[in-house]
């Protein structure tokens, strides 16, 4: 003989959040995948390459060059005044801190130069120079 038993009303009443849970989940886990792609795809740079290329562990100041000149700092593109002015700014908080300049290969030596020149006269003393490793 089967016994049946009654269920009570407050039992059906409740919401099961369990695929809730797992949808949100797997949104989290494919916006977690795909980001990193959507932030490096915005500068378009080719940097030289170099056997000697060393990799940085420290916090630096990192200047862009794209081929048409056009200078970036933070992802933005910024004037010649409002990049030395940012520079400037930041080396008052940490003097100590180097300037990488990641300049495209396709960049005119005279421009790469102007831009050392600049940043030289509004006080920085260490820079580095951005190249990608060559296999």
């Amino acid at each position: 003989m089967r016994r049946r038993y009654k269920m009570d009303e407050k039992e059906f009443s409740d919401i099961n959040i369990t695929p809730f849970t797992d949808v949100v989940l797997v949104l989290l886990l494919i916006f977690m995948i795909a980001s990193p792609f959507l932030v490096t795809g915005a500068l378009k740079i080719k940097l030289p390459e170099a056997t000697t290329a060393e990799t940085l562990n420290e916090r630096n100041i990192e200047i862009f060059m794209d081929s048409a000149n056009k200078v970036y700092m933070n992802n933005k593109e910024l004037s010649m005044a409002d990049l030395l002015m940012q520079v400037q700014e930041q080396l008052q908080k940490n003097k100590t801190q180097s300037v990488v300049i990641k300049a495209d290969k396709e960049v005119y030596h005279g421009n790469f130069i102007y831009l050392l020149d600049q940043l030289k006269k509004i006080g920085v003393t260490k820079f580095l120079i951005g190249t990608s490793k060559k296999n």
